[in-house]
């Protein structure tokens, strides 16, 4: 699957990087699955695991909401790819 072009959002001041829908549950995100965020290199990754954080949202419209200090090391503005795999999701820069 090809990279999900993103810019990082803003929200009440704060980077927010929200991520939703069928590429989630493609990748095994579904509402209701439990993740875990970790970052090396620049690159953010998110894997699913027993506990951590909860992907919000409904059947059919998961949700992934990454916010504040939560995002780094992104901020407000940055190009960023978020690709989809069976394995996980990883977020890096944009190498444009």
């Amino acid at each position: 699957m090809n990279a999900q072009q993103y810019t990082v959002r803003s929200n009440r001041g704060r980077a927010r990087i929200w991520i939703e829908g069928a590429r989630l549950e493609r990748a095994g995100f579904t509402a209701g699955a439990h993740y875990t965020i970790s970052t090396k290199a620049g690159v953010m990754s998110l894997r699913l695991s027993d506990d951590g954080r909860k992907v919000s949202g409904k059947a059919g419209r998961p949700i992934i909401d990454i916010t504040g200090a939560n995002c780094a090391p992104f901020i407000t503005g940055d190009s960023v790819a978020i690709n989809y795999r069976s394995n996980g999701i990883t977020i890096k820069e944009n190498q444009s």
